[in-house]
């Protein structure tokens, strides 16, 4: 058999060379900096070939460092998921996950088969529901929704974004014979209404200064998901929530038609059941979750 470097040292090599820092690598593994650089410097020793190259203010990998990088985090990443699946084995690995349909298919969905990628022996079950919270009389592990006011101190709630109200339309809607330049140009225009939001156009409309558009007639829809695909086919404009179109702008799908955006009461949340907090599933759902939207938010609103 041949003998292995050290594991804690390979570990150190690993977390700082993916990182490109012993300063990250040692908030990661909870040591010190000099512990971290001790561990790479016995490696150094152990195989007689330099990892990294060291200046007063950076370090930086040599290529046989960069080279066994890629091997090591690779070997790292396969023993991470070979645990996870000796945790899930002899049991049925189901997470149940409750969303407001809007959000599920305009934002969870395009994405979740990251998540599957990465998680295959996890069972995703969602379902779309508006009716409060209950996870007292259900087995729901974690519920995605938009909460006015404050949340409840007994249940774990991620804040994902602020529910922000923008209003779009097909590019039919920018190219037309009398465009829409101003919001009181909407008073020609079809307004496009969620029944399950009602108040959104009014509160939209006051907060612009565009009170002469009549909010009756137009079209009414159950979702809002579904006032939202009205806009895409050029049926009327929709008041979106600015984070869940940004795929839709970016493509050109919709148009955001003004550059007005208007924040609601509302905040989204990932709210965990307190009885499936620290169960794989949903930990390893959650971290992948805040990860994406953080990607999200971090990049550039189209326009």
């Amino acid at each position: 058999m041949s003998r292995l470097p050290p594991l804690t040292a390979l570990r150190a090599f690993e977390s700082a060379a993916r990182n490109r820092s012993f300063t990250k690598a040692a908030q990661e593994l909870f040591l010190t900096q000099s512990a971290i650089s001790r561990h790479v410097r016995n490696l150094e020793e152990l195989f007689g070939i330099a990892l990294f190259y060291r200046t007063h203010r950076a370090v930086t990998l040599t290529p046989d460092g960069e080279a066994y990088m890629r091997d090591v985090v690779e070997a790292f990443a396969r023993i991470d998921l070979a645990t996870r699946r000796l945790k899930f084995s002899g049991r049925q690995n189901v997470l149940n996950l409750q969303a407001f349909s809007t959000f599920a298919m305009y934002w969870l969905i395009p994405r979740l088969g990251r998540f599957q990628e990465i998680n295959p022996e996890i069972e995703v079950r969602l379902t779309a529901s508006v009716a409060p919270l209950d996870f007292e009389h259900s087995d729901i592990h974690a519920s995605i929704r938009a909460v006015a006011g404050r949340v409840d101190d007994g249940i774990r709630c991620d804040k994902l974004f602020d529910y922000r109200l923008i209003a779009v339309g097909a590019l039919s809607m920018v190219s037309a014979a009398r465009p829409l330049r101003t919001p009181s140009d909407l008073k020609a225009a079809t307004l496009l209404h969620s029944l399950a939001r009602p108040e959104d156009w009014g509160v939209w409309l006051q907060a612009v200064g565009a009170r002469d558009v009549p909010l009756e007639g137009g079209m009414k829809f159950e979702s809002s998901a579904m006032a939202y695909r009205a806009a895409e086919q050029g049926l009327g404009v929709a008041l979106a929530q600015s984070f869940l179109v940004q795929d839709e702008i970016a493509n050109g799908t919709l148009r955001r038609l003004f550059p007005h955006e208007v924040p609601s009461e509302r905040t989204y949340y990932l709210m965990s059941s307190p009885r499936h907090c620290g169960d794989p599933a949903l930990e390893l759902f959650r971290d992948w979750l805040l990860g994406e939207i953080a990607a999200a938010t971090a990049r550039p609103a189209a326009a």
